[in-house]
Formats: C-alpha cells, structure tokens, sequence
C-alpha cells in the first residue's frame, strides 16, 4: 500500500478508505499471505484518481471504475470535502485562472476547500501521467500564482496558499520517492539565501531531476558558511540558488551567489541561479541563471557526475 499510495502520490489513508468504502482493495497475494496491488489494480487506481480530479465524488467514481465506465462526464461537479464526518459545502475562496486548464481550476477549487487528500491525487495523478515540468508549468505554477496574486490583492487566502504549499511538497517528496534510483556520481545541492524561505520551487527541482536520475538534495535556506561546508563535504556537481525575493541592491544580489567562497574543485561546477529575485542583479559571470525548470534541469543534469 506504501509503494502504490507513493506511486500515486496520495496517502496511504485514502487507499485504505478507497479499498473499505468502495471495493478498490488489493487483490494480489504474496507467497506469505500479504496483500499487494497488481497492474490491473493499479490501473483502476489511477482510473479513480483522474475522475476524482475531474470532478466526480468518490463514490460514484467507484462505481465508474468497477463497472468499466471511466470516463468523466459533463456536468460532473466537484465533491465536496469531508469535515468532521460529515460533507461540507463547496464553500472556500476562489481563485481566478480564466485561460488556465482544468487540471488547473480543479486544483485551485481543492485548495480553496482546504481539500489536502484532493490536492494530493490530482498532483500524483498529473506527475504520474505527465511528468514534473509539464505539471509544473502548465498546472501548478498558474494556481500558486493565483494565490499568490489573490493574497496581495485582498490579504485573504494564506490559509489556502500554505496548504497548497505543505500538500504540493508532500506529493512532490512521495513522486520523487518512488523513482528509478539516481545514476552514480557527484550529488547537486539545491538551497535558497539567507532570509528566503520560498523553498517550494527547490522541491519541484529536486522531482525534475530524479525523473532524469540526477542525485539532488534539497537543502532550504542556508547561510554562506553552511552551503560552502556542504559543497566541500559532498564534492557537488552543481549548486541551484533559487532566489524569490528582489534584495534591496544590484549589489546584494550578487553577494548573494557565493561563487568566490565555494570551494575550487578539478571537475566541473554548474553554477546556477533561479527566481525572480535575480532579475534585476548583475551576477557573476560564471553563473548562469535558469530560464525555465526545464532549463535548470539541462544545466544541472548535463554537468559531468
């Protein structure tokens, strides 16, 4: 249940509440007795993952499911999140994406209801199906800048824009868990500068790169002295620094990137900036900053390990 709930990216309760309320146990046997998923159960698995991203309440995606009717219809409306034991209204606060996928209102509107278990099975359905960098940037991104947008513009929905944060890094770390195991070689650290706690986009880096086998660790917001000491422990390969805030000079900025107190190594270093608290510094020439995830994941996958 551990590997299938990681696989999926939703808790390993919402299986067990599947499998008890619905029929969507495990039919599989070990040779001791244990119960395991096998492929046609996960594919029904995934099956009712979608529909209840789509829209439809589990009980009737349930029934979708076992009956081979998987498909999701019109005028099937969100399900409503369970408070307490008992249904809740929709309720909540919207975000506005009026060009954005529905992959992407059906998130937004799961977050607005505080709804962390559907959070976790539309990302774990969509990082399954399509990859870190396409749900990234074609669904996940578009709602954190919605909620971000809606908090400065009315000073409502940070409750929404944490459990969006804490559920998003959750499943990320469960998708990441279950690849393939990283190529051999020299690991990349992943941090943020002092004071910069928007460590969100380190994490969906880190899934990137494990879809692509690239050993990386997530290591948050360090002082200079913690990353140099972590560079010459691990021999890193590369070092991403995401910046979210704009500092308050050119000049800070390009204090910020410690290329000068990084250890020398013999073997190449990608040096490499993200976020837009760089766009207005001068960086040193020997970093690069990162157009895109996609961007950062060539720069930082294609160092020698």
């Amino acid at each position: 249940m551990g590997a299938a709930a990681a696989r999926l990216g939703v808790a390993p309760e919402t299986l067990r509440s599947w499998g008890r309320r619905y029929g969507l146990a495990p039919s599989g046997r070990t040779s001791g007795g244990h119960r395991r998923y096998d492929d046609e159960d996960m594919t029904r698995l995934v099956l009712m993952q979608r529909l209840v991203a789509s829209g439809v309440a589990p009980a009737e995606a349930a029934r979708r499911v076992l009956t081979g009717d998987s498909s999701p219809r019109d005028g099937d409306q969100p399900a409503a999140p369970a408070v307490g034991g008992r249904r809740a209204g929709a309720g909540g606060t919207v975000l506005a994406l009026p060009d954005a996928p529905p992959e992407a209102r059906g998130l937004a509107r799961a977050a607005a209801r505080l709804d962390a278990g559907a959070v976790h099975a539309i990302l774990g359905d969509l990082l399954v199906e399509r990859g870190t960098i396409a749900t990234w940037d074609t669904v996940l991104r578009p709602v954190l800048v919605a909620a971000g947008l809606r908090w400065e513009q009315t000073g409502a929905g940070i409750d929404v824009e944490h459990l969006l944060s804490e559920a998003v890094t959750e499943t990320l770390r469960a998708h990441r868990a279950c690849q393939r195991k990283p190529d051999p070689g020299r690991i990349v650290l992943l941090t943020s500068p002092p004071g910069d706690w928007h460590v969100l986009p380190l994490h969906v880096l880190a899934a990137a790169l494990a879809e692509r086998r690239t050993p990386a660790q997530v290591l948050g917001q360090l002082p200079v002295s913690a990353l140099v000491s972590a560079v010459r422990r691990t021999g890193a390969s590369g070092v991403f620094i995401w910046s979210q805030r704009p500092p308050q000079s050119a000049e800070q900025t390009g204090q910020q990137f410690p290329v000068d107190a990084l250890p020398t190594s013999r073997a190449p270093r990608a040096l490499v900036a993200g976020g837009p608290g760089w766009a207005h510094g001068v960086l040193d020439r020997r970093v690069v900053v990162s157009e895109s995830l996609a961007d950062a994941v060539d720069l930082l996958a294609a160092t020698p390990r």
